[in-house]
């Protein structure tokens, strides 16, 4: 689930962009905040399932499938839309730019030196989602490396 510029409506292999109404959102709201310190504690849990008819079903959810449910859920409640995009999913060079917040003609440039891995479709090159994350914390890294950089030089030049 991602909250950038407006990539809501990025891809075309996701459904919509889900946006929860006022009663929704009201709902999601108790529902995020029962959930918080669970969540930060990265617990596993078991929830009940009312099946109708006096049945109940037991379901265990994983530490981190609670974390995503109550980040759903404080979307929700602030009414922000979300999407879920599939890894596999693949992006126009558009797509992928508006993702990374940055030009198509700046991303064309990143895919063409091989920084970035796509595939041709025609004349329409496309860019894997999972491709892209990586891309993005390749470049995450280089950006805090050159800030710790900085920082020792600015150290060794005394200029703290």
């Amino acid at each position: 689930m991602y909250r950038r510029n407006d990539i809501s409506a990025l891809i075309d292999q996701t459904h919509e962009p889900f946006l929860a109404d006022e009663a929704e959102a009201l709902i999601a709201r108790t529902a995020a905040d029962r959930l918080k310190a669970i969540a930060e504690a990265h617990q596993s849990v078991k929830i009940t399932v009312d099946g109708g008819a006096g049945q109940k079903v037991i379901v265990p959810l994983p530490a981190r499938a609670v974390a995503l449910i109550h980040e759903v859920l404080e979307a929700m409640a602030s009414r922000t839309p979300v999407s879920l995009i599939p890894h596999e999913a693949e992006l126009t060079t558009q797509q992928a730019a508006d993702y990374l917040n940055v030009s198509r003609p700046y991303l064309v440039r990143q895919l063409e030196a091989g920084k970035l891995a796509f595939r041709k479709v025609g004349r329409h090159r496309r860019v894997r989602f999972a491709d892209l994350i990586a891309y993005e914390r390749a470049c995450r890294d280089v950006q805090k490396n050159a800030l710790r950089d900085l920082g020792e030089e600015a150290k060794r030049l005394r200029l703290e």
